[in-house]
């Protein structure tokens, strides 16, 4: 069956022969994402030791993010394999309950959960809406699996969809957490469109959403805030200023090849919470542009690695939730980029595989996993067939 979206140059399905049990694509999606967990481990203990050998809080251990990070890695990468191994049945089964999970947790994170920065995202150790836009993905991808956007399938698809997308927003909004808002309504269109939405109704939603986002940051004095610190850093270097100038400072520090493994100065003080929003400046600091270019590429790898295995696929299930997995990576990938460079304001998002934090870590892991499943049901298919 091919559905509707994969018309728009998606209709090809590959010939690879059987290999392993992801097949060729999906071991080598295994490959980068493991490639990408190794290198953020390395560089979550590299930009962390100077925070992590202050006495308070953490014991003047500067192991403390290295070892949480490679326990986060461990249960990550195991929690990718069980995944993997799911049939796609259940996923489009269980999806949609562990969406409504997913917001009440947001929702009571919202409500009774710990500040970080001016988002309210954090209870119980963990911060929910990452998994939330895991759920997210899943349960629309079940929803367009079931059909086309059309008027046809208005109740079936359309009010489902736009229904799951404004509570997220709404409880993320309502947790002042607005880059995840900011990636789920990036994610919303752009499902919308590969979901066979016409360009002809998307673009005025899509202005419609942008008129939305200015009026309400504009009420916000700590949003404008950040936006008049990004178009002018210099005017305000005694705030969030300092900080943007501090991340182009790490990155242009680090020239072509890099100051070495360890040696950037920027994470000792004026890098905002180097191992974590802005551990991109670190690592472009101490592996310089080539090795900043060569982890751009490895996310691109990953995009074009899960696309291939959406095009595989034989279900619109399978093709809808590899495509949404790595729409959702890689435009959190390129967003935070795009902030420690200083393309767009501050959003908050990590940096996914790379960044500290056991949520972040664990949550794209899953998510990797989900599009192994898709990998996995293509390359049984395919063995079926032969």
């Amino acid at each position: 069956m091919v559905s509707t979206a994969q018309s728009r140059g998606s209709t090809a399905v590959s010939q690879e022969q059987p290999g392993g049990y992801y097949g060729p694509t999906g071991r080598r999606f295994l490959l980068v994402v493991y490639g990408l967990v190794v290198l953020g481990v390395v560089f979550v203990f590299s930009s962390s030791f100077p925070r992590a050998g202050r006495p308070i809080p953490y014991h003047s251990d500067p192991y403390w993010f290295f070892k949480m990070q490679l326990q986060h890695a461990g249960i990550g990468l195991i929690a990718m394999i069980v995944v993997s191994l799911v049939p796609l049945k259940w996923i489009e089964r269980f999806s949609r309950p562990a969406f409504l999970v997913g917001l009440i947790l947001m929702a009571a994170a919202a409500i009774w959960g710990r500040n970080v920065g001016d988002a309210r995202c954090w209870i119980w150790g963990m911060q929910p809406s990452e998994f939330a836009r895991i759920a997210y993905v899943a349960a629309v991808a079940t929803l367009l699996a079931e059909g086309s956007i059309n008027r046809r399938n208005t109740y079936r698809v359309v009010l489902p969809m736009i229904i799951a997308t404004v509570l997220m927003l709404v409880v993320l909004i309502k947790q002042h957490d607005q880059g995840m808002a900011l990636l789920v309504v990036l994610l919303a269109l752009t499902f919308a469109y590969v979901g066979g939405a016409r360009l002809r109704y998307l673009v005025p939603v899509g202005i419609a959403v942008l008129a939305a986002t200015f009026v309400y940051c504009s009420t916000k004095p700590y949003i404008v805030a950040r936006v008049e610190a990004w178009l002018n850093p210099v005017e305000h270097i005694r705030g969030a200023g300092n900080h943007i100038l501090h991340m182009l400072v790490a990155i242009a520090r680090g020239g072509p090849f890099g100051l070495g493994l360890g040696m950037s100065p920027d994470k000792w003080k004026g890098l905002p919470v180097p191992h974590t929003d802005s551990i991109y400046c670190v690592i472009a600091s101490e592996l310089g542009l080539w090795g900043a270019v060569g982890l751009l590429g490895l996310f691109v790898m990953v995009a074009v690695l899960t696309f291939k295995i959406a095009r595989q696929s034989k279900s619109r299930l399978g093709y809808f939730l590899a495509a949404g997995i790595g729409i959702s990576l890689t435009f959190q990938a390129l967003v935070n980029i795009a902030v420690v460079t200083a393309v767009v304001p501050p959003t908050g998002l990590t940096l996914p595989f790379i960044s500290a934090g056991g949520s972040s870590l664990v949550s794209s892991l899953i998510g990797a996993g989900l599009v192994l499943a898709v990998a996995r049901h293509n390359q049984e298919h395919t063995g079926r067939r032969g």
